[in-house]
């Protein structure tokens, strides 16, 4: 339940045209996770988040009167420093720092929508974790997690980049084999208004190509992206493209906490675009049967990647229990032809509307249609309790 502070001795300035508010909101999780790798050196147990992203959140709105207000969101997401290795990752600001989520300025207006300035997350986030497989978050048993995602291409999935695109073509940091939309730095969105069940949501990065020397760290991809939504009745489907574009020049990126750069670019810094899409549909059976549906497709004008995706989904309520079912497939369809899967299963038991005991496992093959090696196959088993405020 979210908890709100009006009145507070530095808010206090309300008159008849403007009234500040302020809350607080966020999610919690604390669960036991055990890993069992194909490659055995990967093998780990783990206490932390493993059904949800543990988050705090700062919402902050103030009524400017004739139906127009200025609010102000800043998210963090904790994670344990260093996680399975007790490494201290305190310089790491995307995984530890203070506003590495969410954060943006948003003006709304009655008769319009909303207009968002910062880093917000992307449509295509919604989209993948909240109707075409809203069960498992982007922790164990998602498709979406750190360890999964069925779109490929560039992303800001990865830790350590503050939110800037990880292009990186080869090296641990790489996030294109499977990558996820999540957010980025100076973005611009607008969502319109809810007109007969249907709202237009659109976004845009400018992308910076001035630096031409080797070490291009001034640069960054340019994204677009567009979705439509509709929720009417038991329906709530969307549609959603992001599209990033890189410059000539390409890019270098630091990683947070690092002293040295990391070179971002896919193809001896030629220009080259990365397109990732996806149709998403959630359709409430009865009251308490919900199946979901994903579609998605991916494609690169460097031909680095190209393919398609499938997921299927519901979630049954029987009481205090949840119980969550998810299938996703990737098919690549490059030269390369590495397709995955993945399945992923989970219980809730409901001790409150905001807090529950939860089970999670998904099975993780990266290589589905060759031979298993060392790594191509994961299996997860997490259980805890996770609350939300």
């Amino acid at each position: 339940m979210k908890k709100t502070l009006v009145a507070l001795a530095a808010l206090a300035t309300v008159s008849a045209f403007a009234q500040t508010s302020v809350v607080i909101d966020g999610f919690i999780d604390r669960g036991y996770q055990t890993e069992n790798n194909s490659n055995d050196n990967s093998d780990t147990k783990t206490i932390g988040s493993h059904s949800g992203t543990t988050t705090v959140g700062i919402k902050v709105n103030e009524d400017l009167g004739g139906g127009l207000s200025v609010g102000l969101s800043v998210n963090t997401d904790w994670r344990e420093l260093g996680g399975a290795t007790q490494a201290n990752a305190v310089a790491n600001a995307q995984a530890s720092g203070f506003a590495n989520s969410a954060s943006f300025l948003s003006i709304t207006s009655k008769d319009f929508g909303t207009l968002r300035l910062g880093s917000p997350n992307n449509f295509t986030l919604t989209n993948a974790t909240a109707i075409a497989a809203p069960a498992f978050s982007t922790a164990v048993g998602s498709q979406y997690s750190g360890r999964y995602s069925m779109l490929s291409g560039l992303g800001t999935g990865t830790d350590g980049r503050g939110g800037t695109v990880d292009a990186a073509a080869t090296g641990t940091t790489a996030n294109f084999a499977t990558a996820r939309a999540i957010r980025s730095n100076n973005t611009i969105q607008f969502s319109s208004n809810t007109y007969s069940g249907v709202s237009l949501h659109v976004g845009y990065t400018q992308s910076n190509n001035n630096m031409t020397t080797t070490n291009a760290g001034g640069n960054n991809a340019g994204i677009v992206e567009t979705a439509l939504r509709y929720t009417n009745g038991p329906i709530d489907a969307m549609y959603s493209t992001i599209k990033y574009t890189v410059g000539s020049y390409g890019m270098n990126q630091y990683l947070q906490g690092s002293a040295s750069s990391v070179a971002m670019s896919l193809d001896t810094n030629a220009a080259q675009t990365s397109t990732q899409s996806l149709l998403g549909v959630q359709y409430q059976v009865m009251p308490n049967l919900k199946l979901n549906f994903g579609s998605g497709a991916f494609s690169s004008s460097a031909g680095a990647y190209a393919g398609s995706s499938r997921n299927y989904g519901g979630t049954y309520t029987m009481g205090a229990m949840d119980f969550m079912l998810l299938t996703s497939a990737t098919n690549d369809t490059t030269t390369t032809n590495v397709d995955r899967k993945m399945t992923g299963m989970g219980f809730n038991y409901n001790l409150s509307k905001q807090t529950r005991a939860y089970i999670r496992t998904d099975n993780l093959n990266y290589y589905s249609n060759g031979a298993a090696a060392a790594g191509t196959s994961v299996k997860r088993t997490a259980f805890g309790v996770s609350k939300s405020f």
